[in-house]
């Protein structure tokens, strides 16, 4: 325990703290309809930049940048409420091939051109969150099911990046993105 509360007189855990409590605002008021949401979409993949970076989790750090501005992107073309819309898993097959063959080049890109820990589940999240996020900003439903999955990897490898926050907030993550497919259950 005195372990962790050095780690709280560390400035690194308050950029943590608050990308984490950013993070997790954007989601939630994505879940309630809230344009607000875009805001922490921007300020807290902010903070994340820098923590993937020091962490070397490298695709993660790009990933952030994409996600600041698909928080430009879905404000600007939010219509005064979500338009959500349902694809059949015939649409999503081309997203997950692509996805797959994405996931495997940017890993072996990563393994052999830089010192990056953990390429292949970095690489999968990286690849999977662009694909999920651009489906979740043209509002379709089932991106909730590429969060899940995005959620329950990054449950594994953050830990391991010693980012305990940060883990915290992929498992309250991974219970929004059930919450978000199964709407009705509605425990956010």
């Amino acid at each position: 325990m005195s372990t962790f509360f050095q780690y709280m007189r560390k400035p690194i855990f308050w950029i943590e703290f608050f990308a984490v409590v950013f993070n997790l605002l954007f989601t939630y008021l994505y879940l309630q309809s809230d344009p607000l949401c875009f805001l922490f979409g921007v300020f807290g993949p902010l903070l994340f930049v820098y923590l993937c970076y020091d962490k070397k989790l490298y695709a993660e750090t790009a990933l952030q940048v994409f996600y600041m501005a698909m928080a430009v992107y879905g404000y600007v073309n939010w219509g005064g409420e979500w338009r959500i819309e349902h694809r059949s898993i015939e649409w999503h097959l081309p997203y997950l091939i692509f996805g797959l063959a994405a996931t495997f080049l940017m890993a072996y890109i990563l393994k052999k051109k830089t010192d990056a820990r953990l390429p292949l589940p970095d690489s999968f999240t990286t690849v999977f969150a662009l694909i999920g996020t651009w489906i979740m900003m043209t509002y379709i439903h089932e991106s909730w099911l590429y969060f899940i999955a995005i959620n329950t990897i990054s449950l594994i490898i953050y830990p391991m990046r010693g980012m305990w926050l940060s883990s915290i907030m992929f498992a309250i993550y991974l219970l929004m993105a059930i919450d978000g497919y199964f709407d009705s259950i509605s425990i956010f």
